[in-house]
Parts: structure tokens; sequence; C-alpha cells
């Protein structure tokens, strides 16, 4: 994979390319927790503010 402007290889590229099956694993593990602890934190923000609109009287 290179990149479009300069023909030189993407660092993401690099760094797969020359890390152990390990470290790579260890790398994607961190990125998917990451990305779930992200996720749960939006949903449980939406849920308050969902609960919210229906909390609020009207007037």
């Amino acid at each position: 994979m290179n990149t479009a402007n300069t023909g030189k290889i993407s660092v993401l590229t690099e760094f797969f390319s020359n890390t152990s099956d390990e470290t790579r694993r260890d790398v994607l593990k961190g990125v998917i927790s990451k990305a779930s602890a992200s996720q749960r934190d939006v949903v449980q923000k939406a849920e308050a503010i969902k609960a919210a609109r229906f909390d609020t009287p009207t007037i």
C-alpha cells in the first residue's frame, strides 16, 4: 500500500509488515477494545439524552 501523492510506503503499512504476529494482535486488540468502550460511552450518553427528553415535562 503506497500513499497516493508520494509513492512512499505508509507508516501503517510499514508497521504491520515489519512487526511480529503477536505485536499486531496486541495492537488490534487494543484498538478494538478502545472502539468498543467508545461505542458504549456514546450509547450511554444517547440513552441519558433520551431519558431526559421523556422526563422533562412540556409546558
